[in-house]
């Protein structure tokens, strides 16, 4: 066999850079748990199977109880989820006495962490003070005096009372309370629905007088950067360049731009004196915490809650509860070792079948790469492991000895055809194989979507029958026969939550598939062609 060859080969340095990659993803860890003790945990994300976690059932706070109105929740709650980092999250409209309800399933064990992150509404609003002691004169596109007398407030004809809100020119105002001198009001500057973009990459978390502080900047719109700009113009500016804040008007205390998450105060912020001179697209929002676990965990969750946007009904909490992984370990463990016993059963029907142990260990090795490669490149960084995610695993696994047998089959036949020419039909074979299985696996993954694209091939086929002289009447039906398929599966529109147990099953089998046919595939066989190598075979 020659050796130097073999390790100039580019396919033979991919599958190595991508075992080396996987061992730096899968490398253990040290972890201090809750309790303060240190674990050593691998960089697998397990999922609610293996880890256990936790189950939330929520209903809705509304007159309208119907699917549609639960599923939009559930819509939200994914995307806040989602964006918390919360793995191996399903979220699901389920039907329980008459009543549409959603539940929660993630593998997380901190209850009241998911809790906080859950029953939030997510109404989040900036907001300006204002002060009105007799008169103000308020001015945004038009100027506009709010009178008080006897408590309340009046307004282009308007009374109005604390507690209430109204809308000038776009802009909310908010009546707070009425003390002895003064009604304190607050203009919203901008709100959640105002946010197109969370900047989460330039968040930072620092130590700030006795606590901890964060900060991350959004992006606004247009609009609402511009009603931000009208709003401070009602506020003298103090101070010069980047020193310069916002004052209240006739006073010397600052006007603090109240940041307001379902109508509880977060946090109160310097606004500086840019704000009413520049339009700015991009503000900062600022909190904090006593610790700083806790203020990452608060930026964290109004980020999240930034990102998904409001509930459109309120929610409550009617149970939660832990899901216990008691076997977790166990099946984990009988999963690993029934992968490796099934190579290892190959390598022996291999020896049996071919009656040379040089090619044993070119394929017992290449499978336990692709389980490697899987673990360490997908399963530490974008898929979470599960049973679903264990058996595509396996499937995939046992695609690619199939695999390996077709080209070592190549091998051994007649020499008129060239090694080329044979490694070409194994491989031809071995893709089509691939595309089959991917296509096979793909609705399971996005139903609608495959659909489509199956309408869409079907009125190809159509398309290249009415057009082709050559095409025969067998494409003109087939495409009818696809389109109509297509057709007649939009009908049921399957749930994409009724499909997520096995989604993971699909998902790993298409890149282990992929992994095969792109890495593992291609090295064996040039360890096949070098292991054969007796000089020029072409």
């Amino acid at each position: 066999m020659e050796v130097k060859p073999l390790l100039k080969e580019w396919r033979m340095w991919v599958l190595a850079f991508s075992l080396l990659i996987s061992l730096i993803l899968l490398s253990p860890q040290y972890v201090q748990d809750d309790d303060g003790q240190w674990q050593i945990e691998t960089g697998i994300n397990q999922g609610l199977d293996l880890q256990g976690g936790t189950n939330v059932l929520v209903s809705i706070d509304s007159e309208e109880n119907s699917q549609e109105l639960a599923n939009q929740v559930s819509n939200v709650l994914d995307q806040r989820i989602s964006a918390f980092g919360l793995t191996e999250a399903s979220i699901r409209t389920v039907e329980l006495a008459g009543e549409y309800m959603v539940q929660v399933e993630v593998a997380e064990t901190d209850q009241e962490q998911i809790r906080e992150l859950i029953e939030q509404e997510g109404q989040f609003e900036a907001r300006m003070p204002l002060e009105v002691e007799d008169e103000l004169e308020y001015t945004l596109f038009e100027t506009h005096t709010f009178t008080r007398e006897n408590g309340e407030i009046s307004v282009n004809g308007s009374t109005y009372q604390p507690g209430d809100d109204w809308e000038i020119e776009g802009t909310t105002f908010r009546y707070i309370n009425d003390t002895e001198d003064t009604a304190h009001l607050e203009a919203v500057a901008y709100s959640g629905a105002d946010v197109e973009q969370v900047l989460t990459g330039e968040g930072a978390v620092g130590p700030s007088g006795e606590g901890f502080e964060f900060q991350f900047p959004v992006i606004i719109t247009r609009e609402s950067a511009e009603n931000v700009q009208r709003v401070a113009q009602n506020y003298e500016v103090a101070g010069v360049g980047d020193e310069s804040h916002l004052m209240m008007p006739d006073s010397n205390e600052y006007a603090y731009l109240r940041l307001y998450v379902d109508g509880e105060m977060q946090n109160e912020l310097r606004m500086a004196g840019v704000f009413a001179q520049q339009i700015i697209q991009q503000p900062s929002i600022t909190g904090g915490g006593e610790t700083e676990a806790e203020t990452q965990q608060n930026m964290e969750e109004l980020q999240a809650i930034l990102q998904s946007g409001s509930l459109p009904a309120g929610i409550q909490v009617e149970s939660i509860s832990t899901i216990s992984a008691a076997l977790g370990d166990r099946f984990m463990t009988a999963a690993l070792f029934s992968i490796v016993s099934s190579l290892i059963a190959v390598g022996g029907i291999i020896y049996l079948r071919y009656g040379d142990p040089r090619l044993v260990v070119p394929i017992v090795f290449t499978g336990s790469s692709e389980v490697f490669i899987l673990l360490g490149a997908f399963f530490s960084t974008l898929i979470t492991l599960d049973l679903a995610a264990i058996a595509g695993i396996i499937a995939a696994v046992g695609t690619g000895v199939d695999d390996q047998i077709i080209i070592t089959d190549e091998r051994g036949k007649d020499k008129i055809r060239s090694w080329k020419r044979r490694l070409k039909r194994a491989f031809f074979v071995i893709f089509t194989a691939a595309a089959t299985t991917i296509g096979a696996m793909a609705p399971l993954i996005n139903p609608a979507a495959s659909n489509l694209a199956i309408g869409a091939a079907g009125l190809g086929l159509i398309g290249y029958a009415l057009y082709s002289r050559r095409a025969s009447r067998m494409y003109l039906g087939l495409g009818a026969f696809t389109v109509t398929a297509s057709v007649f599966m939009m009908q049921f529109d399957p749930s994409a939550f009724a499909l997520q147990a096995v989604r993971g099953f699909a998902i790993t089998t298409i890149i282990g598939v992929l992994v095969g046919i792109m890495i593992t595939r291609p090295a064996y066989a040039k360890f096949l062609e070098y292991m054969d190598y007796e000089g020029d075979q072409t």
